[in-house]
């Protein structure tokens, strides 16, 4: 049996492996990914493929701006005692102004939408953040605090939302970001000694989610009562509503379930979702669940299946490397 330090390391450092590994494939259609590489089953070098690309830090080993965002929000929860929203807009606007090559200060391979939400921290007071997408763009933020109180998951949540606000005004993302976070502390307790015990109790990890996503709501509604009026109906509850489906077709076939998902954001989003891998909460989220509790039977083989897919090959490999960390320890964990 893994010890919880174990544990708790491994979550930390799958995501590093995720996020570094994802960077590689990351926009990749999965024909180029099994052309390229055959199989995402390592650090790979994509230098002799995209020549003058090197800028956007594609190397071997190298993770991005989603564990970087992360250990910024571990280190502000670390060194001050109290929980400081502008102690970590601070950090995270300081990382953002000196770096390599002037890229977005140390941030690797940013996205827009999150570079607009760090750059709106600057004013004082910090503006509200025109994020309102549920592009999954800063779901590993929520990882810290979870993990640090885990035995304490209403303080979790308390800053979780906090730090949604700070940097998004969509529901179904701030939501997406504590509930990655929660998951990371609950699978924690997960000891999969068997493919079917991995199975039986994935069961229980989804009803607890749902009802993580409904603390989430109600906090969101007392801390921000005018953003949650400005909330479309059709958005609230949309994640919560999401795991429930996915409990209920837990069973059928893989390529049924990847269909699923697809289907389910596009009606959900009111647009056309193809790909599960795609960059939303609705795909994502669930995705990685599949993968790190049904599909595979280790840290490697959910990693490399997610990452196969390509497209939002980071995010992929941030969610499926904290949980399966999680899961199996930093033991568990290929050298």
């Amino acid at each position: 049996m893994n010890t919880l330090k174990d544990k708790v390391i491994g979550s930390w450092y799958g995501m590093a492996v995720g996020d570094a590994m994802g960077l590689s494939a990351k926009s990749m259609k999965p024909e180029t990914v099994r052309q390229l590489f055959g199989s995402m089953d390592g650090f790979k070098d994509v230098r002799p493929f995209i020549g003058k690309g090197i800028k956007r830090f594609k190397m071997q080993g190298l993770y991005g701006r989603q564990t970087q965002s992360a250990l910024a929000i571990a280190d502000g929860l670390l060194i001050n005692k109290k929980w400081e929203t502008s102690e970590i807009s601070q950090l995270l606007i300081k990382l953002s102004t000196s770096g390599p090559d002037h890229y977005f200060g140390v941030y690797r391979h940013p996205e827009k939408e999150f570079s607009q939400s760090i750059d709106a921290l600057v004013y004082e007071p910090s503006r509200i953040a025109e994020h309102n997408r549920a592009d999954a763009t800063f779901l590993a933020m929520g990882i810290p605090a979870s993990l640090l109180h885990r035995d304490r998951p209403e303080a979790g949540i308390h800053i979780n939302i906090d730090i949604g606000l700070m940097v998004s005004r969509n529901l179904c993302e701030i939501t997406g970001l504590a509930l990655s976070g929660y998951l990371a502390s609950r699978l924690l307790l997960l000891e999969p000694r068997s493919d079917g015990e991995a199975v039986a109790q994935a069961e229980q990890v989804l009803t607890d989610a749902e009802k993580f996503c409904q603390k989430i709501e109600t906090r969101f509604r007392e801390t921000a009562p005018k953003l949650w009026d400005e909330t479309p109906e059709s958005e609230r509850g949309m994640l919560e509503q999401t795991i429930k489906s996915l409990r209920k077709q837990w069973g059928i076939r893989f390529d049924e379930l990847l269909s699923w998902i697809c289907q389910n954001a596009s009606d959900r989003h009111k647009t056309k979702i193809s790909s599960p891998v795609q960059g939303y909460t609705l795909t994502l989220l669930p995705l990685c669940l599949v993968l790190v509790l049904r599909e595979a039977h280790g840290f490697d083989s959910s990693l490399t299946a997610g990452l196969n897919m390509g497209r939002e090959a980071d995010k992929t490999g941030v969610l499926i490397g904290v949980w399966a960390g999680a899961v199996h320890g930093w033991q568990g964990i290929p050298k």
